[in-house]
């Protein structure tokens, strides 16, 4: 059955676009200003290098729009330390046993959510060491993938809370 699309439905899949384009506009100008090689610490009081993607510091609509590039081409940003804030969320496969971590950002109007799979440093123990669901996060961790039942899945490895 194939599903009818009605005006606004329209009007939004254009305005997803044209925020696309101007985030990958942005990104480009972002890339040229260089890096830097600050460090900071995390609540454990490590010290880590400063992210290479920081979606803390920018608006909401550009943080939706550069996670859906992440989805999309998740090769350009493979090995790349990333920050993020939203709201923690979890969920239990019972078929597995298995736990996935999220961060979910909502778009700029928040009707709709993203959400950022992390898979937590070691020694972290859910659910002493983890937030409440729906409560704010901020989380920092390397842009990777991972294959599971045929299917590739995009997430933040040694994930650190901050």
């Amino acid at each position: 059955m194939r599903k009818k699309f009605c005006f606004s439905e329209k009007k939004s899949i254009k305005k997803t676009a044209a925020l696309l384009v101007m985030a990958a506009a942005l990104a480009a100008l972002a890339g040229c200003a260089g890096g830097a090689s600050a460090t900071g610490s995390d609540a454990a009081g490590e010290t880590q290098k400063t992210a290479d993607l920081d979606l803390t510091a920018l608006s909401s609509t550009m943080v939706y729009s550069e996670v859906y590039n992440m989805m999309v081409e998740p090769d350009d940003y493979e090995g790349k330390s990333v920050k993020v804030k939203g709201k923690f969320s979890v969920y239990h496969d019972e078929e597995s046993g298995k736990d996935y971590f999220a961060c979910l950002i909502p778009d700029a109007s928040e009707c709709c959510s993203q959400g950022l799979e992390f898979q937590p440093k070691e020694g972290y123990q859910y659910p002493d060491d983890y937030p409440k669901a729906e409560e704010d996060i901020v989380v920092q961790g390397v842009f990777g993938t991972y294959e599971e039942n045929g299917n590739r899945y995009c997430c933040l490895k040694e994930a650190r809370f901050l």
